[in-house]
């Protein structure tokens, strides 16, 4: 009987404890926002950022992203060649003006961001425009220079990463034919092509040969002759960019 009751008294304070815990896990919890500053324009402001793409048939090509930064409130909009833009390239975005406002602490409730690419609109996929549109928001809001010599592919997302996007030999290629200085891509392990390696060997007195692709050793920089730098984020991306 006495093991019974120490037993229940064990079990009664288990529940207690759980219950506390419980309790303040389920708890609301404040959310910390950092006060941002209100940014008041009197007229719009622009800014040109060079992007590369890739076209149905596999080739690199060029494009320009302009932004235009004026008083609203607070709409985001994309077009491409002056049409509007499909709902991927709309969600870039408005991540890529998310991103520049939290990288200039700057309130935009009351400024329309627009996007205008000027290019194909099957050939430029707007995740992968999404780094140089917030590139091009933070240089228009700081009222600062494009280095235009500078080429960048690679989406974003909302914490400041620039992700991986598809197509990197072709886009390098077209950014070394628009007089590209440097080309920045998302961080990652790129190679370029195959080399075609034929080993053989003897078996049984019969001379056997197995035919392997294997990825070409050479980086896409020594490739093209075009200085190709990787970008992990944002932050990154706007000390080459930006001036």
């Amino acid at each position: 009987m006495r093991k019974i009751a120490i037993a229940l008294s064990l079990f009664i304070v288990i529940i207690f404890l759980l219950g506390i815990l419980l309790g303040f896990y389920l708890m609301p919890r404040k959310t910390v926002e950092v006060d941002k500053t209100d940014k008041i324009i009197t007229s719009s402001a622009f800014r040109e950022l060079s992007i590369v793409g890739v076209d149905n048939s596999g080739k690199g090509v060029y494009a320009k992203i302009i932004v235009d930064v004026k008083p609203g409130t607070g709409l985001v909009l994309v077009n491409i060649n002056d049409l509007l833009a499909d709902y991927l390239t709309q969600l870039s975005a408005r991540t890529a003006a998310k991103v520049a406002s939290n990288f200039t602490n700057l309130n935009l409730s009351s400024i329309d961001i627009i996007y205008n690419i000027k290019a194909n609109a099957v050939i430029i996929e707007g995740p992968s425009a999404g780094a140089a549109m917030t590139l091009a928001t933070i240089a228009a809001l700081q009222n600062r220079t494009i280095n235009n010599s500078i080429f960048i592919t690679g989406t974003i997302e909302e914490n400041g990463t620039i992700g991986l996007v598809s197509g990197i030999g072709e886009k390098a290629k077209a950014a070394k034919e628009n007089n590209a200085t440097l080309f920045l891509i998302p961080e990652a392990r790129y190679l370029v092509g195959y080399d075609k390696v034929k080993k053989c060997n003897d078996l049984n007195g019969i001379n056997y040969c197995q035919i392997n692709y294997l990825p070409k050793k050479f980086e896409l920089s020594e490739l093209l002759k075009l200085e190709i730098k990787q970008v992990r984020t944002i932050k990154e991306a706007a000390d080459y960019i930006i001036i």
